[in-house]
């Protein structure tokens, strides 16, 4: 399989759009659609550096175009695609075994020759746009798309390079498909469920070991190493490259990254943990010794809102609902005034942990099998605490399962 892609999902989704193609060139739709890695050009973070073709018929295949230094890997990865290639800045020198016994000179001169290029071949600094979307417009014509209305990921592409992707495309329309992108993304296939579970798992396994290391007089950064210390020993023989980022809050006022643990302080670990490029996100909250009657009191507000917010959680409901019914909890609890923004999101693999949708009052997503979404509850008291209760959830048929099974309470360390 090719990528991520539920293909007969975005046909209906471009359908719904009027768009004939997505056509997509950020580093994370790119692996998205096809499994591997863009290639170096990507790490400029500008339009060109890849594309991305997937077009509404779903009996088409997928496009793509790379740089021609990671082409033959990308062929390899995603064998059901059809690759183009453009060049790049870096030289790649192919050596024939009939030249062996020549100079090695002459060796690496005849592995240029066999490539066949022009006599005015020369490389771009990095990459050439412009080449790379000639690429991509022998694509769209082998695909029949040459006329095509197109989606292409605005969120993404700079204005410069769209205003340019136009001039070069001059006969195909184009549009924003980012959001057909987003609400593609936001079901996850078996294989995405699977590395988002694998990341709470290897969360859950670093926060054990920080509540039990953890001792007052550590620094955050003696904190976040157990944590890093227990996802690395639990991620061990893992074939997914593993990646952690940790939102931590230490001490009732938020101390300098240098400042010691003292009894009393309150810890909120808010950790992300990305597992084969899916980030997976969740929060605890914890006490150097036992917590001040009001550090406890705060805490069983976010976990009694947690549970009320949760039961809304449902297949059916929008997410407008869902930070309705939290934050009518709240009130309830004595905190009226108490407004937060969103209340969660969807995980997967983008460049931050929290992508769309949000569970925010504006929302009018409904809520759908095969989700997964991060339900949080933050709340940040100066000079009492930071606290987050953030858990991760399959949205399923029946309604949320969850994915984390260490306990919500605030829990004591050192």
């Amino acid at each position: 399989m090719t990528g991520f892609v539920d293909r007969q999902r975005a046909a209906q989704l471009m359908e719904q759009a009027g768009i004939a193609a997505l056509v997509l060139s950020a580093p994370e739709a790119f692996h998205y659609a096809t499994g591997a890695w863009i290639g170096p050009a990507g790490l400029f973070r500008r339009a060109g550096g890849g594309f991305v073709v997937i077009p509404a018929k779903p009996d088409l295949p997928i496009g793509v175009v790379a740089a021609d230094f990671n082409a033959a890997q990308l062929r390899l990865a995603a064998p059901e695609a059809i690759v183009r290639s453009h060049p790049i800045w870096i030289e790649s020198v192919p050596v024939e075994t009939a030249t062996h016994g020549l100079p090695l000179a002459e060796r690496i001169e005849a592995g240029l020759a066999s490539l066949g290029r022009a006599p005015d071949f020369s490389r771009p600094a990095t990459f050439d746009l412009a080449g790379s979307v000639r690429q991509l417009q022998l694509l769209l014509d082998d695909f029949g798309l040459a006329r095509a209305t197109l989606g292409i990921d605005l969120d993404f592409v700079p204005a410069a390079d769209f205003a340019s992707i136009q001039a070069l495309l001059p006969d195909c329309p184009m549009v924003d498909g980012s959001p057909v992108l987003d609400r593609l993304r936001a079901i996850k296939s078996e294989r995405e469920i699977d590395l988002l579970q694998q990341g709470i798992f290897l969360s859950e396994a670093g926060l054990e070991r920080l509540q039990v290391d953890a001792m007052a007089g550590m620094r955050q950064a003696d904190l976040i190493a157990l944590y890093r210390k227990g996802v690395g020993d639990a991620a061990a023989g893992l074939s997914h490259p593993v990646v952690t980022a940790e939102y931590v809050t230490l001490g009732a006022r938020a101390k300098g990254a240098d400042a010691r643990a003292v009894a009393g302080d309150p810890l909120k670990c808010d950790m992300v943990c990305t597992v084969g490029f899916y980030a997976s996100d969740m929060s605890r909250n914890f006490t150097f010794g036992p917590p001040s009657a009001d550090q406890a009191e705060l805490h069983a507000i976010a976990e009694r809102a947690f549970e009320d917010g949760l039961a809304a959680l449902i297949p059916g409901n929008t997410l407008a609902h869902v930070h309705s019914v939290t934050t009518e909890s709240l009130a309830r609890q004595g905190l009226p005034s108490y407004r937060r923004g969103h209340f969660g999101h969807s995980v997967g693999q983008s460049v931050f942990s929290e992508q769309w949708p949000f569970i925010a009052a504006d929302s009018g997503v409904a809520i759908e099998a095969g989700m997964v979404l991060a339900f949080e509850i933050p709340l940040y008291i100066d000079g009492l605490a930071s606290f987050n209760l953030e858990d991760q959830f399959l949205i399923t048929a029946d309604g949320p399962r969850p994915m984390n099974r260490l306990p919500r309470r605030l829990e004591m360390v050192g």
